[in-house]
């Protein structure tokens, strides 16, 4: 496609894709956990082979609260992490989850699903790593690390001064010109520069679920996520493998 026809292009088959996903898939692509980021190990496969894992803690993982179509004109659960004392709540929270009869918990995230989920939902049950099944596709949401005031080569991954020579010194690692002279005569938004570098949110998507530990509460995924060691995260089932699916099953039903 040529850059001139993007004002002519038709964009409105999207849309319409988009919404036949949404009501193929109802509610449940977005259902999912809080967990604690244990740290990394590694684990050997059936065939034999290292797989690098992180290990995601659900324990304390609990329903808190309820939200209905005929309430809240929407239908999600709210799920509660971590335990935690009154004296660490403040007041509305702690009225909060006495109102609801749920424990106390530290942090709390909402999950949409679908309307039969929300009512067939208990407030204080808890919810078990075995939402998710061995070789399933899940996306992890953290925070990263923090790398404190960063220059531009870390931060943005820049290559660094081309020439080493010809009188070049003290320049090796600087990001170069920011701007013009009298026009613009200003440094544009958003241009990279050094700065404070991660705690930003972050999802890490299609990471396999290599086993499920619900005796211990313990969920392993493939890789890496965001985060520091005890750092909260949060899983959801893969959005595009569900995306996918959903656009395979429409052309499927043509």
């Amino acid at each position: 496609m040529r850059v001139s026809d993007v004002a002519t292009f038709d964009f409105s088959w999207v849309f319409r894709a988009a919404k036949a996903v949404r009501s193929e898939c109802g509610e449940e692509r977005v259902k999912g956990l809080i967990g604690k980021k244990v740290g990394m190990t590694q684990v050997f496969s059936d065939e034999g082979n290292v797989v690098p894992v992180t290990v995601i803690d659900v324990n304390s993982c609990v329903i808190v609260g309820k939200r209905t179509e005929s309430k809240d004109k929407y239908s999600a659960l709210a799920l509660g992490f971590g335990e935690a004392k009154e004296k660490s709540l403040t007041k509305a929270q702690i009225g909060s989850f006495k109102k609801a009869g749920a424990p106390l918990r530290r942090h709390v995230k909402e999950f949409r699903v679908s309307a039969q989920e929300a009512e067939g939902a208990t407030v204080g049950e808890a919810v078990s790593p075995e939402l998710f099944t061995k070789g399933q596709l899940v996306d992890v949401t953290g925070i990263t690390k923090g790398r404190g005031f960063q220059g531009v080569m870390r931060r943005w991954n820049f290559h660094g001064s081309q020439t080493k020579t010809h009188g070049t010194h003290e320049y090796f690692r600087h990001a170069g010109a920011i701007g013009q002279r009298k026009t613009p005569g200003r440094v544009y938004p958003n241009k990279k520069m050094p700065g404070h570098y991660g705690v930003e949110q972050v999802t890490t998507q299609n990471l396999t679920v290599v086993d499920v530990d619900a005796e211990k509460g313990l969920l392993l995924v493939r890789g890496a996520v965001p985060g520091h060691r005890n750092a909260i995260v949060y899983v959801k089932g893969s959005i595009k493998k569900t995306l996918r699916d959903a656009h395979k099953a429409a052309k499927a039903a043509k």
